[in-house]
């Protein structure tokens, strides 16, 4: 197998991965309260990642070591990314299905561009705009609020988390791209992940009585465990491996389009697995949602290997 084809796997499997996550934390959300449930996935997912850096040191024969002046942005970086994202994440399940979940979560790179447009004052493209509508209709339709819905009200408090999920992370985004220039992958997602950890446990005290209850109603203990290592291991650690894996191998724009596969998957086992209905005006948001993420995304790669080749034909 070629390493082209070894990428496309290893992305595949990678976004095959965090498409499931969505479907487990659904489950979890249902049986353990939220602080505690983030606490426990990324307080097993940092001992996953402690172990894998040292492998890797080990490996490299070299030691990496976090700069002083870099610690704050980690610390930042680490409180959105992982304690603020998957906290509002877990909280929108609560509210709404997996599959919507993962929808809206899935618009984080349409909401990234618009971000940066905003942030560094660059001219909004019509494109952009247009497909950002569009987006919006779709995930209105897989919505499928309708007048005499009794509860629709729980399904828009659960998409306000979602997209406060989406924001904590285009910051983190924004953020850890001034980190990713100098730090190896694995290592800055340990650091964040442990910065992340330690945030959630001063909120997760507060979980502890009722977070007691859970552990002893035997009749559930073991799949709960069982989705606890599969979020905090798989879902947390090895997803990310392997995406980024084959992201170095086939290139960022062509992993991103990936990426977009990612509420299918959620929906196809939420179906499943959870047995959430699938309406056709839920189909038909979906399809046009991914449609114009596409098209996002698409737009995007040709954007960057037009100003990739820009300083060539300068040049020339």
């Amino acid at each position: 197998m070629n390493e082209k084809k070894l990428g496309s796997l290893m992305t595949g499997i990678g976004v095959f991965i965090f498409g499931i996550n969505f479907v487990s934390m659904k489950f979890l959300v249902d049986h353990m309260p939220p602080f505690t449930l983030v606490f426990l996935r990324f307080a097993i997912a940092s001992i996953f990642l402690h172990i894998m850096v040292k492998v890797k040191e080990v490996r490299s024969k070299t030691k990496t070591q976090l700069d002083k002046k870099d610690r704050i942005l980690v610390l930042i970086t680490g409180f959105f990314g992982i304690a603020v994202y998957y906290f509002f994440q877990s909280l929108a399940l609560i509210y709404i299905d997996a599959s919507l979940a993962a929808l809206v979560c899935a618009t984080i790179p349409i909401f990234t561009l618009l971000a940066n447009v905003v942030i560094n004052k660059k001219k909004a493209e019509l494109f952009l705009v247009i497909n950002f509508i569009i987006t919006i209709l779709g995930v209105l339709l897989v919505l499928d609020i309708r007048i005499d819905d009794k509860f629709n009200i729980s399904k828009i408090i659960g998409c306000i988390f979602t997209f406060l999920a989406v924001f904590s992370w285009i910051i983190y985004t924004l953020k850890t791209h001034e980190l990713q220039k100098k730090y190896d992958n694995i290592y800055l997602l340990y650091k964040q992940t442990l910065a992340g950890t330690v945030s959630l446990l001063m909120v997760a005290i507060f979980d502890i009585a009722e977070a007691r209850e859970v552990i002893f109603q035997s009749d559930i203990l073991v799949p709960l465990i069982g989705n606890l290592i599969f979020v905090g291991v798989v879902c947390s650690a090895l997803g990310y491996f392997l995406y980024i894996y084959g992201m170095e191998r086939i290139g960022i724009e062509t992993a991103s389009l990936y990426m977009n596969l990612i509420p299918v998957v959620t929906a196809v086992i939420s179906y499943l697995f959870l047995n959430e209905v699938m309406t056709v005006r839920k189909v038909t948001g979906i399809i046009i949602v991914i449609f114009s993420l596409y098209m996002v995304a698409l737009w995007d790669l040709k954007q960057s290997k037009t100003t990739a080749k820009e300083p060539s034909e300068k040049v020339a």
